[in-house]
Formats: C-alpha cells, sequence, structure tokens
C-alpha cells in the first residue's frame, strides 16, 4: 500500500554472553591500550537500519580512553610523589623551626640565669668592699685616736703590716686596695696628714723627716731624741714613739722598736726616766 510508513527493520538483541565478552575486552582495552582480539569496529552504518556506533565503544576510542586513563594515573602518582616530597620537606622545616625556638628559649633562659648570677656576684661584691672599706676606715680612725699617728699615716699610704692584711683581703675580692682604700692617697698632700706629720716631726727633732713606703726616715737615734720627748707635750711624747715604733726599712736605717723598749733606751740618758 503505497500511502503507508516504511516499515521498521528489526534488530535482533545481542546474545549476552557476546556483550559480556565486549564488555571484558572494553575494560582490558582500558588498562593496556590492547584487545584480545575480538573486539571489531562495527559498521558505521547499513543494512538493518542500524545508527551510527559511538566513538568510545570504537577500538580507536577504546584505545584513546585507555591512553588517557593511564596517563591520568601517571600524573596522578607523580602528583602524589611530589605532594609527599613537599609534605615531608614541610615538615622538616617545622621541626627545624620548632627546634630553632626550643633553643633559643633555653639559651635566653641560661642567658638571664647567668646574668642575674653575675647580678647577684656584683651586689655581693659590692658589699663586701663596702664592708672592707669600712673597716680599714675604721682601722685608721683608731690608729689616729691610739696616738700612733706615723703608723696611721703609713697605713693611709697603702704600706706596712696592717695595709697588707687589708691588701690581702682586697685581692681575694678581685680588687686592691686603691679601691677599697677609704682613707685615699689623694689625702696625702702638702695638707694633708703625712705632711702635718713630717713637718711635727721635723720641727721636734731639728731634722728634715718624711713618712714613705720605707717607714719614718731621718728620725736618727732614740737616745738622741731623749731631749725633745722629755721637753714636749703627751702630743709630742705620742707623736715620737709612733714614730720610732714605725722605724725605717731603708739599710742604715733605724728599725721599729715596741713603746716599752723606747721607754728604756730614755731612761739609760735619763736615770730618772721620762714620765708620761
Amino acid at each position: 500500500m503505497s500511502g503507508h510508513a516504511p516499515r521498521p527493520t528489526y534488530r535482533a538483541p545481542e546474545r549476552p554472553d557476546t556483550f559480556i565478552r565486549r564488555l571484558k575486552n572494553w575494560e582490558a582495552v582500558a588498562s593496556s591500550g590492547t584487545t584480545t582480539g575480538d573486539v571489531k569496529d562495527p559498521p558505521s552504518g547499513g543494512g538493518g537500519g542500524a545508527g551510527p556506533v559511538p566513538f568510545s565503544q570504537t577500538r580507536a576510542g577504546l584505545i584513546f580512553a585507555g591512553q588517557q586513563s593511564r596517563e591520568l594515573l601517571t600524573i596522578q602518582r607523580q602528583d602524589a610523589v611530589t605532594l609527599a616530597k613537599q609534605q615531608d620537606v614541610d615538615a622538616r622545616a617545622r621541626d627545624t623551626i620548632s627546634r630553632n625556638f626550643e633553643r633559643a628559649q633555653l639559651q635566653s633562659r641560661i642567658d638571664a640565669d647567668a646574668k642575674a648570677r653575675a647580678d647577684e656576684r656584683a651586689r655581693e661584691r659590692v658589699i663586701a668592699v663596702n664592708q672592707l672599706r669600712a673597716e680599714r676606715q675604721g682601722v685608721f680612725s683608731q690608729l689616729m685616736k691610739s696616738g700612733d699617728q706615723a703608723r696611721a699615716v703609713i697605713f693611709g699610704l697603702g704600706f706596712g703590716p696592717d695595709n697588707d692584711v687589708f691588701d690581702a683581703r682586697a685581692r681575694a675580692l678581685g680588687t686592691t686596695t686603691d679601691e677599697i682604700q677609704g682613707v685615699s692617697r689623694a689625702r696625702f698632700g702638702r695638707t694633708s696628714t703625712q705632711a702635718i706629720t713630717e713637718r711635727a716631726l721635723s720641727r721636734v727633732l731639728g731634722r728634715g723627716v718624711t713618712i714613705g713606703r720605707e717607714g719614718v726616715i731621718g728620725l736618727g737615734s732614740a737616745v738622741k731624741s731623749a731631749r725633745a720627748f722629755a721637753q714636749g707635750g703627751t702630743d709630742i711624747q705620742d707623736l715620737l714613739a709612733s714614730a720610732f715604733g714605725v722605724g725605717s726599712l731603708r739599710e742604715g736605717g733605724a728599725p721599729g722598736i715596741s713603746p716599752a723598749r723606747f721607754q728604756e733606751l730614755l731612761k739609760e740618758v735619763t736615770p730618772t726616766g721620762v714620765g708620761r
């Protein structure tokens, strides 16, 4: 009948075992890019009214898909390796930063402790030096009060056995008597205790007398000073006893004598002795 539409061509459904085989071949192609030889590109057209087969279902399409899959897998693996390396680098960097921070903190604590100890030692040293200075000033004052003026001058200048004791203690503190000298050597100028004492002895004995490292120089003998001792008052007698008690270390000079021995020598020239 010429007025009716063409009758559709019937295509029998594909057998299940054939479809399964084709599916396995596609999977093999996707993973390796090869086939078992069973996959064939179907005709692009032809009898039976069948439509065109998609490219993805052709041999070329399957090979292309397999290549794409392998390239993608390779890229993923490379990215994973790169990421792992970067994570390792980052972890090492964090560890380094953490260790450096911990070391810096530890060093800061060590430095703070060291500074605290140094400050404490400095404070203790200042206290010890001040105490030693006060003791030294006390010794000088005591010598002056007791009438031992010549010995006080020697001590104030930084000489003599009394000074040696303080010098040893000063060295133990890491300093010298110059630092602890409460009675500064600058005080012993021409208007100082040293100059006053030298002038007084020179006037009493009628000869030039000086006081220094070697003791009292120019005293002469104790016997020759008997007249001056007898004629002088208590201050003069104390001054002479102090000067002869110090004596002189210079070659040819008279060594120091005790007050008792000084009195004995004076009695030799004054039979009745010289009372004080």
